[in-house]
């Protein structure tokens, strides 16, 4: 025991004050905390703990948030069941706020519990995400996340959540028999961060084939109250195949209906519709050649409540190839776990199974795949990881993931829902085969955060994204680059 206490000693050495203003991009992939102020960190000269604890952590700041990035010791799930425990001492006087005379933090936040506390004057207040428009990364499980939290946020009717340029910040480890924190003092720096080069909503290339990822929240595609707001979005973003999530109480021709409705093809050409689970739709101005339902082995037989289609697209029109187009809606939440492994599990085998002469589904070598919609990935990264490593590219590669920032911030999360208790994080993805596919413009589209010359530049209003659904819409754009053999690429 007294050894312990030794090294909790030695760790928490006195931290320098230091700042730093960085162009943080809220990604969960922390490639540009390079250069971010180091906080605290862990001795390598002292003995490190067994229990849970921190081993480094950052801050930066830009005009509008500060951002946290710490590592631990081990793998969580950052929203759900973990000890890791925020406080922030935001008026520089240790006498105010919780605990006083030892922290005297203005704000306490609990990761794992998802709910936090306010301290002001001599009382409390609970709070959510949304008070201190809390931001983190990455949704999946990691040793490390990223996190933002709003500077000029109020959380309790005017009374600012930062008061001073100096912030000291408590991580800690709050489970029984281990207390261990990390501790450091961060002064804003002042210095100016460019705003991000803005992602224009157009192809690089009219000819590039625009895919567009779309959770329509629970059938408001097709209600009256949100038909403007609806067609703003897909005339602005005039996609090519549309992969809906979400429409439970409407089929496939009165979805084609509707988009026809919003976004006219006119002369041009006409929409065509699949549904096959009992909420995806997947909409393409190119014919539909087939299309299958993914049953999943489950409990000792085949079950079709999964939300998983695959569409065989004819896209020579414009591409010279078919292409093989899925629509993805795995199982949301921490109980869907098990049925995710199971849907990526069958996923996996029927693309594997595409590609053996003899199916009732066969395409040919080269064919570009794509996977788009709401894959819910908020548990283990494995699964992650197996859908980007485990259904192989043509040229024996993974499937590649499309990165999309939102464009005019440097976030990448899809969804948001200020009035639920989970953060705004990424849920929705597209993926595709790189190998004969290249990517060209992408983004994530939320209107909110674009400049009104840009709104209006669109033809889209402020509050578009956030009245139409909690998720926003994902577009990426492809250009197809065949090769001679796919399999011999490495040679040509």
């Amino acid at each position: 025991m007294k050894k312990y206490c030794l090294v909790i000693l030695l760790f928490l050495l006195p931290v320098q004050l230091t700042s730093q203003s960085l162009p943080i991009t809220l990604d969960g992939e922390f490639n540009d905390w390079v250069d971010a102020a180091v906080l605290f960190e862990i001795d390598d000269a002292a003995t490190t703990p067994q229990d849970m604890h921190i081993q480094r952590l950052r801050a930066a700041n830009d005009d509008r948030f500060l951002f946290l990035h710490f590592e631990l010791d081990r793998e969580i799930t950052l929203l759900e069941n973990n000890p890791v425990v925020l406080y922030l001492d935001t008026d520089n006087d240790s006498t105010t706020g919780y605990d006083p005379d030892n922290m005297g933090a203005e704000l306490r936040w609990e990761f794992g519990e998802r709910r936090g506390r306010f301290f002001t004057g001599a009382s409390a207040y609970d709070i959510r995400f949304h008070h201190i428009r809390l931001r983190t990364a990455p949704t999946v499980t990691s040793t490390e996340f990223e996190i933002a939290i709003g500077r000029d946020t109020q959380p309790v009717g005017s009374v600012s959540l930062f008061q001073s340029d100096t912030v000291q910040i408590y991580l800690r480890i709050e489970e029984e028999g281990n207390d261990f924190y990390a501790v450091g003092t961060y002064v804003f720096d002042p210095e100016p961060v460019q705003p991000p080069e803005p992602i224009p909503l157009e192809r690089y290339n009219e000819d590039d084939l625009r895919v567009l990822a779309f959770n329509a929240w629970d059938d408001k595609l097709f209600i009256t109250e949100y038909t403007d707001q609806y067609r703003r979005i897909l005339n602005a973003l005039e996609p090519d195949i549309i992969a809906f999530q979400e429409i439970w109480k409407h089929n496939a021709i009165q979805t084609s209906q509707r988009v026809e409705e919003l976004y006219p093809g006119g002369d041009k050409y006409e929409w065509h519709a699949v549904k096959k689970d009992r909420g995806n739709v997947t909409v393409s101005r190119f014919p539909i050649l087939d299309a299958w339902q993914i049953f999943i082995w489950k409990d000792n037989e085949w079950s079709s409540e999964h939300r998983l289609t695959v569409t065989l697209i004819d896209a020579r029109e414009k591409l010279d190839t078919k292409i093989l187009f899925v629509n993805v809606h795995l199982r949301a939440g921490s109980r869907g776990e098990d049925n995710r492994w199971l849907e990526i599990a069958g996923l996996t085998r029927f693309l594997d199974n595409a590609r053996q002469p003899g199916g009732s589904l066969y395409i040919e070598e080269g064919t570009p795949i794509v996977l788009a919609g709401d894959f819910n990935l908020v548990g283990n990264r494995g699964q992650l990881e197996a859908i980007e490593n485990d259904i192989p590219d043509w040229d024996g590669t993974g499937m590649e993931r499309v990165r999309a920032r939102q464009t005019e911030k440097r976030m990448h999360y899809t969804w948001r829902n200020d009035n639920s208790t989970f953060s705004p994080g990424k849920l929705d993805y597209i993926f595709y085969t790189n190998s004969v596919l290249s990517l060209k413009n992408h983004y994530t589209l939320q209107v909110e955060e674009m400049s009104s010359e840009h709104r209006q530049k669109y033809g889209l209003q402020y509050g578009d994204t956030r009245t139409a659904s909690d998720h926003l819409p994902h577009v990426a754009d492809f250009e197809f680059t065949p090769v001679v053999s796919v399999k011999n690429k490495s040679n040509i």
